[in-house]
């Protein structure tokens, strides 16, 4: 289904994985970087969707809400922020999603914001069904007032009184005329104005208006709008009135007119009656005569036929086809009209029961309201619904379901009102019944959407949450303990990416089914999202050692459960569970907490080499915290540009220097240098690696424009060490181009180290862009080769200039006759393909001079010279 989503989201590197994870669905993508920008994409046209940030530079989510109506909103929290998720569903919020560090909520992300979208339009759909049946439930009740009045009413006036407000109801008008039409000896038509809204502006109009109260004002000017509906016998439609040719104006002191709507009433072929309407906000249009069209024929059928009132065979013929009429209006509707007797006894069920519920009306005759076989009514409704019929009360929208012909239950609503006689007797109710059994199934629709994942049918986040939060209140009370398990499928995402959606929609179901299997009678299993599965076990041992074993034995039941092959179209594949696992007692954390704890104990679990569980332990909460001080950190340094590069030389066979490999280096005001194998893990998994790979970049090509201007350092080139997230950036290219073009550096000069990750997605993506920097003369080389996922077919395919043997090798070359085997193939092969070969971790004579024997024709390590400053290159060339 296409729809278009509005992102707002201020991070750049987050936008366009969010843009990504859409683009697969056909989805029309929109962006805005805060609210400001926001409401210019909402005032430009509707989106179906909105996925927002929860913290912006100019608000947070909450603000932009009133600007969307009718869209489904999702808002994105950061990991431990699901408290504000919570309170976003309870504000109105369809959805959220949590941007935790694995990414994995871009692989779920097209999928809830279609489910989002998807109920958000049912809902919408719902209300316009309802508006529209309470729209046409008010014009069957206008029709039968109109019966009512025309037939006890003792002059014209009152019976069009009535009328009119139902008009100016109906249409939303300021105010209107309701007037009958006559002709003069020249048969030329004229109106008799029996009801009239008080437009009155001053005294003469005010006693004109008290003048002609009983016997009706006259209007015989047919130069003005209403004379242009009787001369032509049309509905007439004016939204400009004053420039409209057809007015004949305003006398001096007549309030505004801004829209008019007059309908001639036509019966047995000629003009009766004429009803007129005006200044509805918004003006008037041609659906507004058809959905009057039943109210105005019958407006037509009783004016003509209290004309005929002296004659009883005219007045009786005249009755009967308005009841045809209205039988047949009934019949159309899935309403129906119902009447009963001064004994509150069904006396009369007309219109379309038996095909809306499949119910034969005639069954409920003599049956009092709360008489009826209704399925889902308590006896305390049923009497005060008594209660009110007896004390001849209005009442409405009375819910109960019955069963129809078809042994199915249909759900209805009544409403009615009391009639009573000219002498003010009670006579019984008159009312309309509808079916609602499609809106009840769409509330139970909406129900379920909000409590159960459509996927699996398992409880959902919001309704995990709710149980556990019930689960902690009863530990507290009945004194034992309970356990959250929270897993998550270890290489979910490569298979999902391998085997395609569909596959990995059907082993979610198939997890499902096995956690099933594996909980206990009184247990809870719910998906959180994703491939995130919870167990909740309650009633567990007051003892926590004894608990701890008795979460651990169904942890172990569930690790054996899915470690089983799951079923694929082609072949069976394995999808082992990381578990991590949270013990509770006496209410003592909040909701939140828990579930954060349990997701820490998840990821040791993972660092711990998956396939097992682990129990949480207060450490992980301070690995946790100093991650995120050192995140913090990094982000400071970032944005002072604090983080400094360091150089290490790369000499050819004769020990000359050829260039350098840029190195980063933190010196943190603290903690002193800090090792890029602490903070570079951060800076991929925060996505600061992108501005990190930026600065070095940048200084990198400031540096070499310093060195161009020395005819010693013109030819040397710096290699600069590209991570596989920076490069698999939408804009990678053409912003590493336009930073080369803004220093003003020879790209020729420039060298870029790339890793073998690289090759395990989208490698047709990784290619063009390779090709993209080749052809502005940037180098290319292939780092640490022969360590990660090489592969010569895709090796031939890939435009590189360089291969670089790790240094693990080179380590053990002359002590270990595998690294050297290894060390010279890699020469051999790069040979053969046209490729340099760079030899790194270089660190005795001994190392160079056998990598020099095997054809190895650049060196790099300690032998050569340290990472350091640029300065310390000088001893070079003096």
């Amino acid at each position: 289904m296409a729809y278009t989503v509005l992102l707002i989201e201020s991070e750049l590197a987050r936008a366009d994985r969010l843009t990504n994870a859409l683009a697969p669905a056909g989805v029309v993508v929109r962006t805005a970087v805060d609210l400001a920008a926001a409401r210019d994409v909402l005032a430009a046209g509707p989106v179906e969707a909105v996925v927002v940030r929860h913290l912006l530079p100019d608000g947070s989510a909450f603000d932009l809400a009133p600007a969307a109506p009718g869209a489904a909103l999702l808002i994105g929290v950061e990991e431990g922020d699901e408290a504000v998720a919570a309170r976003a569903l309870d504000l109105g919020f369809d959805d959220y999603l949590v941007f935790d560090g694995s990414g994995g909520y871009l692989d779920v992300l097209a999928h809830q914001v279609g489910t989002a979208v998807a109920r958000r339009q049912a809902q919408t759909r719902s209300v316009l069904v309802n508006e529209r049946v309470a729209r046409q439930n008010q014009l069957l009740q206008a029709i039968l007032k109109a019966h009512s009045n025309f037939l006890v009413a003792d002059a014209p006036g009152a019976a069009f009184d009535a009328l009119l407000e139902d008009f100016l109801q109906l249409t939303r008008s300021g105010y209107g005329l309701i007037a009958e039409v006559l002709y003069d000896p020249q048969d030329k038509p004229y109106l008799r104005c029996y009801a009239l809204t008080d437009i009155s502006w001053d005294d003469a109009t005010r006693a004109a208006v008290a003048r002609h109260a009983q016997t009706g004002m006259l209007f015989n000017n047919l130069d003005t709008l209403f004379g242009a509906a009787l001369v032509t016998g049309e509905a007439v439609i004016s939204n400009a009135p004053p420039t409209d040719p057809r007015s004949g104006g305003l006398p001096p002191g007549h309030a505004p007119l801004d829209a008019f709507l007059g309908l001639p009433v036509h019966a047995s072929g000629r003009l009766v009656a004429f009803v007129g309407v005006a200044n509805r906000p918004g003006g008037y249009y041609r659906d507004d005569v058809d959905f009057l069209q039943p109210l105005v024929i019958t407006v037509g059928q009783l004016v003509e036929a209290r004309r005929a009132q002296s004659e009883r065979v005219i007045a009786e013929l005249g009755l009967r086809e308005s009841e045809a009429r209205w039988r047949r209006l009934s019949e159309l509707s899935s309403d129906w009209y119902w009447e009963q007797d001064a004994q509150l006894r069904m006396s009369r069920i007309d219109g379309g029961i038996l095909r809306s519920t499949g119910t034969n009306g005639r069954a409920y005759q003599g049956l009092s309201a709360w008489e009826l076989p209704a399925i889902g009514v308590s006896e305390t409704r049923r009497r005060a619904l008594r209660q009110q019929m007896e004390s001849h009360e209005v009442f409405q929208d009375f819910e109960m379901a019955v069963e129809g012909d078809d042994g199915m239950p249909h759900w209805i609503s009544i409403s009615g009102a009391p009639v009573h006689g000219a002498d003010g007797a009670f006579m019984g109710y008159r009312g309309i019944g509808r079916n609602i059994t499609e809106r009840k199934k769409a509330d139970a629709r909406i129900e379920q959407l909000a409590f159960q994942d459509e996927l699996t049918g398992l409880p959902n986040r919001r309704s995990m949450i709710d149980r556990l939060q019930q689960a902690l209140a009863d530990s507290s009370q009945l004194g034992r303990s309970g356990a959250v398990l929270l897993l998550d499928l270890d290489n979910f995402k490569d298979l999902n990416d391998t085997l395609g959606h569909e596959f990995g929609d059907q082993l979610l179901q198939q997890v499902a089914q096995r956690l099933r299997g594996c909980a206990r009678p009184h247990d809870t299993v719910a998906r959180l999202g994703g491939d995130e599965f919870v167990l909740l076990l309650e009633g567990l041992s007051s003892d926590l050692a004894c608990a701890r074993q008795q979460a651990e034995t169904v942890a172990q039941a569930v690790l054996q459960s899915l470690r089983m092959p799951h079923a694929a179209d082609q072949a069976d594949v394995l999808c082992t569970p990381s578990i991590g696992i949270v013990l509770f007692q006496d209410h003592l954390l909040p909701v939140d907490e828990l579930l954060k704890r349990a997701d820490l104990a998840m990821y040791e679990s993972k660092a711990s080499g998956r396939n097992t569980c682990s129990f949480f332990d207060p450490k992980m909460l301070e690995a946790v915290s100093k991650r995120l001080r050192l995140e913090s950190d990094l982000r400071q340094a970032l944005a002072q540009r604090a983080l400094v590069l360091v150089y290490q030389p790369v000499v050819d066979r004769a020990g000359a220097l050829v260039g350098v490999e840029a190195l980063v280096r933190w010196p943190h005001p603290q903690r002193g240098m800090v090792s890029p194998a602490d903070f570079i893990p951060v800076a991929e998994q925060t996505g600061l690696i992108v501005v990190l790979g930026r600065q070095v970049l940048e200084e990198a090509c400031r540096q070499l424009v310093v060195w161009e201007q020395d005819a010693r350092t013109r030819q040397l080139t710096i290699a600069v060490n590209v991570s596989a997230y920076e490069f698999r950036h939408p804009h990678f290219v053409q912003q590493l181009i336009e930073t080369v073009e803004r220093a003003g550096a020879d790209p020729r000069r420039l060298k870029l180290e790339l890793t073998e990750s690289l090759l395990l997605h989208d490698v047709q993506d990784t290619v063009a862009k390779m090709l993209a920097l080749k052809a502005v003369g940037i180098a290319l080389a292939l780092d640490d080769f022969g360590t990660g996922y090489s592969s010569l077919s895709y090796l031939k395919r890939l435009p590189l200039d360089t291969l670089k043997i790790d240094q693990s090798f080179v380590r053990g070359i002359l002590t270990d006759p595998h690294d050297a085997a290894i060390a010279g193939t890699i020469v051999r092969l790069a040979r053969s393909l046209g490729l340099r070969v760079v030899a790194e971790g270089v660190e005795t004579e001994g190392q160079r001079d056998y990598l020099l024997a095997s054809g190895c024709e650049y060196l790099q390590g300690y032998l050569f010279g340290r990472p350091a400053p640029v300065e310390a290159l000088d001893k070079f060339w003096t």
